[in-house]
């Protein structure tokens, strides 16, 4: 796999380039996010797949609707995680005593996943996973429960400690790593990158969970130092 001329990538917001704009107050696409960053410096022609909210059981009917149409890149770049483990605030507020079940239960987030991958080998092309960037709990907490439907107390009763929220996306993450492990995959372990950094809010927007534009460089530098890795083989 040293030449790599076209690569597909499938992704929710972190992809896309999604950043949260302060000043704006709302959600902006960064131009020069890690994925048009990459494929101007590198001059590849990459095709983004990546949209807002989305999970992977979406991602999978979506994928396997363009499998069946014919493609032919030579790799697919899969990351996804971040919108499935998230839950329905509003519902876990009502009453926090339910055992809510996140968008995408770890199970079927495991399964739906190595069905992906599956899909792509099936049809010759190499899957690529990808790691998810921390994320922080504190403004991710503060960010979900500022809707007046959103009782801090409620969530906080439901979750046990704010620290659960890094360490239940966390395990989602990790799933990336085993998959790829599993399958004996290439994996580009974007987290890693998000940990080096002494200061982890700098790389994060407010709501604690999209990379900023920092976030997004880091992003970008991992998949140019995989990529080089890659070339060289």
């Amino acid at each position: 796999m040293s030449v790599i001329s076209k690569i597909d990538v499938w992704g929710d917001s972190i992809l896309k380039g999604v950043v949260f704009d302060e000043a704006g107050g709302r959600y902006r696409l960064l131009k020069d996010g890690a994925v048009n960053a990459f494929s101007q410096l590198f001059h590849i022609d990459v095709k983004n797949h990546s949209h807002f909210g989305c999970t992977a059981p979406k991602a999978l009917a979506n994928l396997d609707r363009t499998l069946s149409k014919g493609e032919d890149a030579d790799v697919v770049l899969l990351e996804f995680g971040g919108n499935d483990c998230d839950f329905n605030w509003a519902e876990v507020s009502k009453d926090p005593t339910l055992d809510h079940k996140p968008h995408t239960p770890y199970d079927v987030y495991v399964q739906t996943m190595q069905e992906m991958i599956q899909s792509l080998l099936t049809k010759g092309i190499t899957p690529v996973l990808m790691s998810l960037p921390p994320i922080d709990s504190n403004r991710f907490f503060d960010w979900v429960t500022k809707p007046d439907n959103v009782d801090p107390e409620r969530v906080l009763e439901f979750i046990g400690e704010k620290d659960y929220i890094y360490r239940h996306q966390e395990r989602y993450s990790r799933a990336m790593s085993q998959l790829a492990c599993k399958n004996n995959l290439p994996m580009i372990d974007v987290r890693d990158a998000f940990l080096q950094e002494k200061y982890l809010g700098r790389c994060l927007c407010a709501d604690g969970m999209h990379p900023n534009e920092r976030g997004q460089k880091l992003i970008e530098d991992a998949f140019s130092a995989r990529y080089l890795q890659y070339s060289s083989i």
